[in-house]
């Protein structure tokens, strides 16, 4: 069925179509083809859609899965997919471009607006009114597209246990991002608009198809299916994810403009969400402990009070993210005015001091500000946040009501980050944060770069639960 969604003036329809053949003793064997077509229609201008639509988009995907013996198969896979417009980064932005506001200030006592002089009369000066902020999007965009490929080999070991071994990886391209189309040269005199290529606009945001973004990791997994009352899955993937913007939006600690706008390959770096090192563990086990257990317990009462209790822990450890390193100011004066300009890298060190603590995690001898007029030298995603670590536990027990077997009451007591280790947040990014140091340079990194102030997750939280299900 046909989907329509209005927002701003701006119809947009979605029409997808699906072909499937199979038999009837395998309906999902032999042919599967779907194919959507989705447009957005606004009035006037050169066309009635906002971007056009694709006829050649075809995403053919392939798998392939052969058993070498009754406990080893191997899995291999390809496709192709394509994105769907983001409506609100496009559709939704376009219809925000309205006229700048002009604020005049008024009291009950001397009023400026008044029904019979509802526009006051001025001083004959024209209105000094900021250029306008606009939003734009290209009507011939590429449609963003991504590949997928894996291989994966699965081999049972015994009747209850499981290794998986396998390779993931990925290549995106026409990615949407935004960047600032009205950029100014940069320049340390003069004024800024008489270096902008529209003057008599602001910052132009435009969706450029010109983003891209590779993804590789490697993973290995052990399982243990539930028996004799317990439950295992421990898995380790090593990864590494590039791009040159980490989404249309800001993510993580990213930017939503790139540094320079005309050089998109300058941005590309480590993905703001790119986690190198990532181990989860995880457990179920029932306590071998009421009646008919390893420790019986024949006692009515003490079999409810004690018995037929489980408990459950899961252990996640991973590497920082990638964070940018900013100055926070538009040093390079070209107008975006979004502090993102990144700083000058000194070498006196790789970014990180020698013993590394929540007062000092980056390396203030390791930057400068850039001179005025220019842009830093500093790739985007330059240092990496600490790591995260936390383990939670849980246990829980069903009393079945005597009055009826289906009214089951379930306690829980859970405990989050149970250890109660800290994981320490976001370091300070902008090098100017806080005083200057003693004595230094006045382009020099300032007191406050690269101090934690918090933790990315809470110490340790419990609580209780009941629930009683009929």
């Amino acid at each position: 069925m046909p989907k329509f969604v209005f927002t701003a003036n701006a119809p947009e329809s979605d029409w997808p179509y699906f072909v499937r053949q199979g038999t009837c003793t395998d309906p999902y064997a032999g042919l599967n083809i779907r194919w959507t077509d989705t447009k957005a229609v606004c009035g006037g201008g050169l066309n009635s859609s906002f971007m056009e639509t694709k006829y050649k988009n075809f995403a053919p995907r392939v798998g392939i899965s052969y058993a070498l013996n009754d406990k080893t198969v191997i899995r291999s896979g390809w496709g192709l997919f394509y994105t769907q417009d983001i409506a609100n980064s496009i559709y939704f932005d376009l219809g925000r471009n309205l006229g700048t506001r002009v604020t005049l200030t008024s009291d009950i006592g001397n009023p400026s607006l008044v029904w019979s002089n509802a526009i006051p009369g001025g001083n004959g000066a024209i209105a000094q009114l900021p250029p306008p902020y606009a939003y734009s999007d290209a009507y011939d965009h590429a449609t963003p597209y991504t590949m997928q490929y894996m291989l994966n080999i699965q081999r049972q070991f015994g009747p209850n246990w499981a290794l998986e071994t396998g390779y993931l990886g990925s290549e995106s391209h026409h990615l949407y991002g935004f960047k600032n189309a009205n950029q100014a040269v940069p320049g340390a005199t003069g004024n800024v608009s008489q270096r902008l290529p529209f003057p008599n606009y602001g910052v132009i945001q435009f969706v450029d198809d010109g983003f891209n973004a590779v993804y590789n990791s490697g993973s290995v997994k052990v399982t243990r299916r539930f028996s004799q009352g317990l439950s295992l899955t421990s898995s380790y993937t090593y990864s590494k994810s590039i791009d040159n913007s980490s989404g249309i939006r800001v993510q993580g600690y990213d930017t939503l403009f790139p540094q320079d706008s005309r050089c998109l390959r300058c941005e590309r770096a480590l993905s703001a969400f790119d986690t190198r090192h990532r181990f989860v563990l995880g457990g179920a086990y029932d306590l071998p402990v009421g009646k008919g257990k390893l420790l019986n317990i024949n006692n009515s009462l003490g079999d409810i009070l004690a018995g037929g209790w489980q408990m459950s822990a899961s252990m996640t450890i991973q590497s920082g993210v990638p964070e940018n390193i900013i100055i926070g100011v538009d040093n390079a004066s070209t107008g975006t005015n979004n502090g993102y300009d990144r700083p000058i890298a000194t070498l006196a060190s790789k970014g990180y001091p020698a013993n590394r603590t929540t007062s000092r995690w980056y390396d203030p001898a390791a930057f400068v500000e850039a001179p005025a007029g220019t842009f830093g030298n500093v790739g985007r995603n330059a240092l990496t946040s600490p790591h995260f670590q936390s383990i939670d536990f849980a246990v829980h027990k069903q009393f079945r009501m005597p009055h009826r077997e289906q009214h089951v009451l379930q306690f829980r007591l859970e405990a989050f980050n149970a250890l109660n280790h800290p994981s320490w947040g976001s370091p300070q990014r902008n090098i100017l944060a806080g005083a200057p140091f003693s004595e230094a340079p006045a382009n020099a990194a300032r007191q406050g770069f690269g101090v934690i102030s918090d933790t990315s997750i809470p110490m340790r939280q419990v609580q209780l639960a009941l629930k009683y299900s009929f």
